[in-house]
């Protein structure tokens, strides 16, 4: 993200500066380092930039405004990078007539014409001025360039060590080293909670099973007693164990309306349902896995460019101050054709089933499910998370 966001700043004895990137060249480059091909050069980026961007070697650049001669004077329509609209402003009007900052170049008047996204600067001029400024060169006489530098690249690296890159793709290649062993650890955890999760549905499905069966008995008998048969039955134990707890609670828990035929065939059901996903995380290589969230990534990202762009087309602009209409609320009393107050029925209708799934969270067969698995899932995290790292460098 510093790549797509940029970094410019002063540490202790030392100082950075890295230039924004292309988000979709930099997923191109990681496709190729998945690949384990060659990345591409990448040359700074900076969205909605719409001057040029000069490339003078060894990773320095300068970057040019834009600007078109009238009858008048000049139009300047984009700045520099990292120059600012205010900053550039109060230069402008240090060539105005009566300023108090005396400039080399003057001008008759200065007019902005902003947008939101877009700087537009007008410049009135006499042609004897406008002939004397081009003469000199635009670009320069109005600080209509800057430069953009790679040579600065200082970050805290994977180690949390201070490193100096040279290049964008070095940042890429350390970055994907530490990113591909996460989604290592990322399909472990996913391979661990899906394969409790099938087990933990199955084996309510079998209590349920043997209940039915008169296999197994829990009515007015001792919990130990219970438990010693569960343990006879080989089920699995989830959750606590600690005494007084048993480990077999997301069993014992089970009210009575739940323990029928429709609930284990339910439950069967989506047991069979973790297996196939269990079995197609199994088959995904991590690989795989980044290619599939780089796809979608790419997706959102030019998405989003192309609806900024069809509003810009469009010229779609909200209203200052406009109102909007608030959502009815849910519940709230309105009058029916009778003209006597009456409440929502929808609204009602939804709280109530929520505070139903709230207090037997067994109206939905897998509403509890984390409760028992988490502190497995836990255990297997917090043992997976010493991982140790190398320098790529």
């Amino acid at each position: 993200m510093v790549l797509v966001n940029g970094a410019s700043g002063i540490g202790t004895g030392w100082s950075t500066d890295i230039p924004n990137y292309d988000p979709l060249a930099i997923i191109e480059n990681l496709r190729l380092w998945i690949g384990k091909k060659k990345m591409k050069p990448m040359r700074p980026w900076f969205r909605g930039f719409t001057g040029t961007i000069e490339h003078l070697g060894k990773g320095s650049h300068y970057s040019w405004g834009k600007f078109w001669e009238n009858e008048q004077g000049l139009e300047i329509t984009e700045l520099p990078i990292r120059k600012w609209t205010q900053d550039y402003k109060e230069f402008l009007q240090t060539m105005l007539p009566g300023a108090e900052t005396k400039s080399k170049i003057a001008v008759q008047d200065v007019r902005e014409h902003h947008t939101e996204k877009k700087v537009h600067f007008s410049v009135k001029m006499t042609p004897e001025q406008l002939k004397s400024v081009k003469e000199a060169g635009v670009e320069h006489s109005f600080k209509l360039w800057g430069s953009v530098n790679e040579t600065n690249m200082v970050l805290f690296d994977s180690e949390g060590k201070i490193a100096k890159y040279k290049n964008a793709l070095e940042i890429v290649e350390e970055f994907a080293g530490v990113r591909l062993k996460y989604y290592d650890l990322r399909k472990k955890y996913l391979i661990d909670k899906l394969t409790l999760e099938r087990d933990l549905l199955n084996n309510r499905a079998r209590f349920i099973a043997m209940i039915i069966a008169k296999k197994l008995h829990i009515n007015n008998r001792k919990k130990a007693d219970v438990v010693k048969d569960l343990i006879k039955f080989k089920f699995m134990k989830f959750g606590d164990t600690k005494a007084p707890r048993t480990g077999f609670e997301y069993l014992l828990i089970m009210q009575i309306a739940s323990l029928t035929k429709e609930r284990k065939e339910e439950l069967e059901k989506m047991a069979k349902g973790k297996a196939a996903e269990l079995e197609i995380v199994k088959r995904t290589s991590i690989q795989a896995m980044w290619l599939t969230d780089l796809k979608n990534l790419e997706a959102a990202i030019r998405e989003l460019y192309e609806s900024e762009n069809n509003d810009e087309d469009s010229g779609v602009k909200g209203k200052k101050g406009a109102k909007r209409k608030a959502p009815e609320a849910k519940g709230v009393k309105r009058k029916g054709k009778s003209g006597t107050e009456e409440e929502e029925a929808d609204g009602d209708a939804d709280d109530e089933e929520a505070a139903n799934a709230a207090a037997d969270p067994l109206d939905n067969p897998f509403g509890d499910i984390s409760r028992w698995t988490a502190g497995s899932l836990k255990a297997m995290t917090e043992a997976g998370a010493p991982m140790k790292r190398r320098r790529t460098k």
